[in-house]
């Protein structure tokens, strides 16, 4: 027999094994330790009532992360474990979690998948999910693309300064994936930065070796004046040595002429965002 607890009832590390142990074998395996999983899961506004860890005679099953904001909840991450796929366990689970979104006042449903999956995205289509824009990731590869490096050095800003300028340049029907909307990123902490200059600014990660992209914004009076090209070719001169990639979150009509122009090329890992209810 199934048994459901709420995330709230859990510690982060044991909230972060679970999910760790729920993608093990995934398209893309998830490893996160409790901080990692509060930077990322508070940052997304995890609702840990309604988010559940499934166990069976102390066996876990499966985790369902539910985040919320107004009428909108989001699976933001489901999955089960090796020894419960394939046996209708997740199509339970799902049903299970649409209901309590909905009991909990929800008339809109989102979630993302990786598109290569093609039996989780057969699963939520015969569930009412929809798929609505397809989001896609970068890497940067052509040095010569760059252009000449501006003579000034990024300023380091507030990550809520960042968000609150995204949320200005928005129009009223801009939906923006919910891991890119303003809300999100003001949350962010360290290791993300933000940084600025001139018009344009940016949100990004660093480690030694990586710089991954979060957002880039430029003002709307000022774009398509060369400023977010010139922000990312200093950010590139200020921390050297990096693999610079943009995650796929970025929807696939949306900047595609700009990182083309800027030498980014597109991976290949790709999402669909997925709607139930109303859009």
């Amino acid at each position: 027999m199934l048994t459901a607890r709420p995330v709230a009832a859990l510690t982060s590390e044991q909230a972060a094994e679970a999910m760790t142990r729920a993608f093990e074998g995934y398209v893309v395996p998830v490893s996160v330790d409790g901080p990692g999983f509060e930077r990322r899961f508070g940052a997304e506004h995890l609702d840990r009532y309604l988010s559940e860890v499934y166990t069976a005679d102390g066996d876990l099953v499966g985790i369902c992360l539910i985040t919320r904001r107004g009428s909108t909840a989001r699976i933001g991450g489901f999955g089960c474990t090796p020894a419960y796929r394939g046996v209708g366990v997740g199509r339970t689970l799902m049903e299970r979690a649409i209901v309590r979104c909905v009991e909990a006042g929800a008339t809109r449903v989102t979630l993302e998948v990786i598109t290569s999956n093609a039996a989780a995205v057969r699963l939520y289509e015969r569930l009412g999910f929809r798929i609505v824009r397809t989001l896609v990731g970068y890497r940067w590869e052509r040095p010569a693309a760059a252009g000449p490096v501006p003579p000034s050095t990024p300023s380091a800003i507030d990550p809520a300064r960042f968000a609150r300028d995204v949320a200005a340049g928005l129009e009223y029907a801009d939906e923006p994936p919910w891991q890119l909307a303003p809300e999100t990123l003001a949350a962010a902490g360290p290791p993300r930065r933000a940084y600025r200059l001139g018009p344009a600014a940016a949100l990004l990660s660093l480690t030694g070796t990586t710089a991954v992209l979060s957002a880039v914004h430029t003002e709307p009076a000022a774009r398509r004046r060369g400023h977010g090209r010139a922000l990312l070719a200093a950010l590139r001169e200020a921390f050297p040595g990096r693999r610079w990639t943009v995650p796929p979150l970025v929807p696939e009509s949306d900047g595609a002429e700009f990182f083309r122009a800027t030498g980014w090329v597109r991976e290949e890992l790709a999402q669909y965002e997925m709607v139930h209810g109303n859009v």
